[in-house]
C-alpha cells in the first residue's frame, strides 16, 4: 500500500519512489566509476554520492512503509538531489556525470510535492 497520502497523492508517491530508485542506482554507478578512476572512498564527491544513494534507499523504504518520516526523508532527498545535480553538472565533458545530474535533479523534482504540498 502506498501511503504517505497526507503529504502527497498516490501518483506523487510512486513518482518519488521511482526517482529515488533511479537516483540510487546512478549514484552507486557514479561512485564505482570515481573509485575506478582512483579517487579515495573519503573523497568529498564519493561521500556525497554515497550519502545520496543511502538516503534514496531510506526514502523508498519510508514511502513503502507509509512512515511518518516520509516528509523528512523526502526533504533530505530534495536537498541532496539538488546538491548532487550541482556537483555533477559542472562536468559537461563526462556523459555519465550529466546523466547522474539529470537523475539527481529528477529526484529533487519528484520529492518537491511531498515536501511542499500545495
Amino acid at each position: 500500500m502506498l501511503g504517505a497520502r497526507p503529504c502527497g497523492t498516490r501518483a506523487e508517491v510512486t513518482r518519488c519512489i521511482d526517482a529515488s530508485t533511479q537516483c540510487q542506482r546512478a549514484c552507486e554507478q557514479g561512485m564505482a566509476c570515481l573509485l575506478r578512476r582512483g579517487l579515495r572512498p573519503d573523497d568529498t564527491t564519493v561521500r556525497l554520492l554515497r550519502q545520496c544513494a543511502e538516503l534514496c534507499e531510506l526514502n523508498v523504504r519510508a514511502l513503502r512503509k507509509e512512515s511518518r518520516l516520509v516528509r523528512h526523508t523526502a526533504s533530505l532527498c530534495f536537498e541532496l538531489g539538488n546538491q548532487v545535480a550541482r556537483a555533477t553538472w559542472l562536468r559537461p565533458d563526462d556523459p555519465a556525470a550529466c546523466a547522474l545530474a539529470r537523475d539527481a535533479l529528477h529526484l529533487a523534482r519528484a520529492c518537491q510535492p511531498l515536501v511542499f504540498p500545495p
